[in-house]
């Protein structure tokens, strides 16, 4: 019988996360993308009733992001400790 050794666990473990945030945070911002394009659009066309709820909800979607990167980059910089 083969064992698992539990700092390999743990690394496996962390690096799951860090894909599933990884993938989180492509999710929204290609969201992000499509509203400020929406926004975009609507504002060129000088329909400001819908330009700017759009563009505050791309604005959410960008500091959304900048959080869960700055997490991210937290997460790796945190050491192990046995």
């Amino acid at each position: 019988m083969r064992q698992i050794d539990p700092r390999m666990a743990k690394l496996e473990q962390r690096t799951q996360g860090v894909m599933a945030l990884m993938v989180l945070i492509l999710a929204v911002l290609l969201i992000q993308l499509w509203l400020l394009t929406i926004a975009l659009e609507e504002f060129m066309a000088a329909h400001t009733a819908l330009a700017l709820p759009t563009f505050g909800a791309s604005a959410f979607c960008f500091l959304l992001n900048l959080w869960m990167l700055r997490y991210l980059v937290t997460l790796d910089k945190k050491e192990d400790k046995p």
